[in-house]
């Protein structure tokens, strides 16, 4: 409290009882930090004062005054005035606080406006950097059957550098079930395969054949942005290998191939 009489100014702080805890918490979980709640509560105990009685009250270090006597006036809690060229503060109506809160909904409906928008480029950006690069080994028979699986789950079309050899004698009964679940599944495809295979039985995919020099030693298959990479032996061994760029580059290859294969 400030007393002025005759221009004399005589400061006297007026100390209440330790309140520490009883009004912090509450102001706390309305927004303010800790050191804030302390200084409006001083605010509040002491009224119009300078700054000095504050840090006497507080026991805080004056630049952390200074600092939350600004924030709390930036907020709308506190206000000073000059007298004798020095500033004196002291705490807003208690209303004010109403005000800060509808201050901060507000601010909160802005973000989350904000929010709405950018969301989509978020996420763009998130499946971008999500896109990486990675090779994972799959062996024997079980391990190769569990990819095959996730072939006939595929969103993109098929495409298959076939050998002509080792996957039916490999697969065994599996071999006419894959197919099935391709065909069940609506798994469109094309296989490149040797002039020298005989491929009787019907598939669920386009085939043609292309000269022997052009076959590669192992079973390729192209799917969405994986290339799964299969060497036939008695325990069969499988590369995929996740990379967009990747699956793009076999992609334009086997439409190279593609266009200088036969139909039969």
């Amino acid at each position: 409290m400030l007393v002025v009489t005759y221009g004399v100014t005589i400061e006297r702080i007026i100390y209440f009882p330790d309140q520490k805890g009883l009004m912090k918490e509450e102001l706390e979980k309305l927004g303010l930090t800790e050191n804030e709640a302390t200084v409006y509560l001083a605010l509040l105990d002491t009224g119009l004062t300078t700054a000095g009685s504050i840090i006497k009250k507080t026991k805080y270090h004056r630049n952390i005054v200074y600092f939350n006597l600004d924030r709390l006036i930036e907020k709308g809690l506190a206000t000073f005035v000059m007298i004798k060229n020095i500033k004196h503060f002291q705490a807003a109506e208690a209303d004010e606080l109403t005000n800060y809160i509808e201050k901060q909904r507000q601010e909160l409906e802005a973000k989350e406006r904000l929010l709405k928008q950018v969301i989509p480029e978020l996420e763009a950006r998130r499946k971008i950097t999500r896109q990486q690069e990675e090779a994972t080994v799959y062996k024997g028979l079980k391990g190769v059957k569990n990819v095959l699986e996730d072939i006939t789950r595929s969103k993109t079309e098929l495409l298959l550098f076939a050998t002509g050899w080792g996957a039916k004698q490999t697969l065994g009964s599996y071999y006419n079930q894959w197919h099935l679940k391709l065909k069940e599944n609506n798994i469109t495809g094309r296989a490149l395969v040797s002039k020298k295979a005989k491929i009787t039985e019907k598939l669920p995919y386009k085939v043609r054949y292309l000269d022997e020099e052009f076959i590669q030693p192992t079973t390729i298959c192209v799917f969405e942005d994986k290339v799964l990479n299969i060497i036939w032996e008695n325990e069969p061994l499988a590369v995929l290998i996740t990379s967009e760029k990747n699956a793009e580059s076999y992609r334009a290859y086997f439409e190279i191939l593609w266009k200088k294969a036969k139909e039969s």
